[in-house]
């Protein structure tokens, strides 16, 4: 039976430092070829941080339903636990830098709630794989953007605050970010779960103080 295979793409900066990664689909279902990552200070913060009690539930939420990029809080509270503040046009080069990526995994993640809606036709013997699939193609594609977002700014290049906490820090980034979005308003609500988030991560710091 015939096989169909492409390759899946990466910037010219990643490129060289990954394993040959594609997808293969046939009339079965789509197999996955395990992808190998470099090493990466910013993918391995976001995984220990969100472990952490609320960290996952809240950026999903903030995702959900502010359309606001996870992976973008992610790496502020990252840049803040340097003591690092992102300024406007720092800010601007991770949103361009994540856009691309964002037409990739948004796709891949309405798939993936759609099949747990069964709003998509399909025998029920390959929902389980598939969904799995899916999932596995939604987290490579999360860990490929983080190294892209990773590689858009030279931490050394980024304000140092050493006279700030690494939570106020966190959390003027974290501002700063919600600032640079159109479709955004900084009202309590939203206010309250930026505030959770930064309790999760900073759980000893009273929110006093970084406000």
């Amino acid at each position: 039976m015939p096989l169909h295979r492409f390759k899946l793409e990466v910037s010219d900066e990643i490129r060289p430092n990954l394993c040959q990664a594609y997808v293969s689909s046939h009339f079965h279902g789509i197999i996955l070829k395990t992808m190998q990552f470099p090493e990466s200070a910013f993918w391995h913060y976001s995984t220990q941080i969100w472990t952490l009690p609320n960290v996952e539930s809240t950026c999903l939420y903030l995702q959900d339903e502010f359309d606001i990029s996870a992976n973008i809080l992610l790496y502020s509270c990252w840049a803040g636990d340097q003591q690092l503040c992102l300024n406007d046009d720092d800010l601007q080069i991770l949103l361009d830098t994540i856009k691309p990526w964002q037409n990739i995994i948004t796709p891949l993640r309405d798939s993936r709630k759609m099949m747990r809606q069964n709003l998509i036709a399909l025998p029920s013997s390959m929902v389980k794989q598939t969904l799995e699939n899916i999932n596995e193609m939604e987290l490579n594609a999360e860990h490929m953007a983080q190294l892209a977002l990773e590689k858009a700014l030279d931490l050394k290049q980024l304000t140092s605050c050493p006279d700030r906490t690494s939570a106020d820090c966190c959390y003027a980034n974290l501002n700063a970010y919600l600032q640079t979005l159109d479709n955004v308003s900084l009202d309590d609500a939203l206010s309250s779960k930026i505030n959770q988030l930064l309790s999760a991560v900073y759980p000893d710091t009273p929110l006093s103080q970084c406000q």
